[in-house]
């Protein structure tokens, strides 16, 4: 197995880069983005790398367990959830949180990581069109500053600015019909790929409800075959954005909660059911409406920097061929 400890100053691709270049670029992204979300009234809030399951949601299957003084806990996933909390419950209208998500991934494509850089953000009173000139005006952000950063690599200065005019969205119902394949199928990467290498960055929009998080809102008027979410496609990095406008009917959120995949598994998993009821009980009588995303930071740089391989621009990646998340997966 390959070590982190034995890798040069340079890095594979965009010819040898230094790791002090990039390191100091993924310095200057964040800090863009954090500045740009200030502007836009969103509050930094730190929240748990431990969690009961409500953080350990976003991909079952690929939960770290923990024996936390003799308790079932969970390495993070996602904090979404404790963003709702501060958003429903304390009144803070725009809050957005950095950690780290983990997913005991067995693949190692260069796409999936074992653990990785996620951001996400929570806004009261937004809907999908918020969303989506939301992360569309971040994205641009972060392209025209990544430009004159003197650390980006010069070969890509070229695509970076053709891609400031190829903003687009799309309905999952166009870009399934575009790509040949059938209602309910989740896209792949490589459907990633040509959405992105025909449309350039795209925004997917209505994914079908039964391929998506649990309280994501369904759509009112087709009946709730779809729900409000977006999914922003970069090109070679694929997905990096994931968002929707939360349910705010507390009988579909239960419901929905109830009868889905995730919920089975984290109980399969050793979770305890009943962790959401204190998260369903926020909207007892108080039906808000609210939309958030998660950016995959490492994604971002990837789509930045030029490189298949995700890996290639992480100083420390872990995924199943580097670190203790090897191990792990062997366990």
């Amino acid at each position: 197995m390959p070590s982190r400890w034995h890798r040069g100053a340079t890095r594979p691709g965009q010819g040898g880069c230094d790791v002090r270049d990039l390191i100091e670029f993924r310095a200057a992204v964040a800090d863009t983005v954090f500045d740009f979300a200030r502007r836009e009234g969103f509050v930094e809030l730190e929240t748990p790398e431990i969690t009961p399951g409500t953080g350990a949601c976003e991909n079952v299957p690929t939960v770290f367990r923990l024996d936390f003084l003799g308790r079932r806990q969970f390495l993070r996933q996602t904090a979404q959830l404790d963003l709702e909390i501060a958003v429903v419950r304390w009144g803070i209208p725009r809050t957005i949180t950095r950690g780290r998500s983990f997913r005991a991934e067995p693949r190692a494509d260069g796409r999936h990581l074992c653990e990785f850089t996620l951001i996400e953000a929570e806004a009261r009173d937004w809907e999908l069109p918020d969303l989506v000139a939301h992360e569309q005006a971040l994205v641009r952000h972060v392209i025209e500053q990544a430009l004159a950063h003197p650390a980006l690599p010069r070969e890509r200065r070229v695509y970076l600015e053709r891609d400031l005019g190829t903003f687009h969205v799309i309905s999952y119902a166009e870009a399934i019909e575009y790509l040949g394949r059938s209602w309910g199928d989740d896209l792949c990467a490589d459907d990633e790929a040509r959405l992105t290498e025909r449309f350039g960055i795209t925004s997917v929009v209505r994914y079908p409800r039964e391929i998506k998080f649990f309280n994501m809102l369904d759509t009112r008027d087709n009946g709730g075959t779809t729900v409000e979410c977006c999914d922003l496609l970069l090109p070679q990095a694929g997905e990096t954005f994931g968002s929707s406008a939360r349910e705010y009917d507390v009988a579909i959120l239960r419901k929905k909660l109830h009868t889905s995949p995730m919920y089975r598994q984290l109980v399969e998993a050793g979770g305890d059911p009943e962790v959401f009821e204190p998260y369903l009980q926020l909207f007892d009588g108080n039906p808000v409406r609210r939309a958030g995303y998660g950016l995959g930071f490492d994604r971002l740089i990837q789509y930045l920097w030029g490189e298949p391989d995700v890996t290639a621009v992480i100083p420390f990646p872990v995924d199943a061929r580097y670190g203790a998340a090897a191990y792990a997966l062997t366990a």
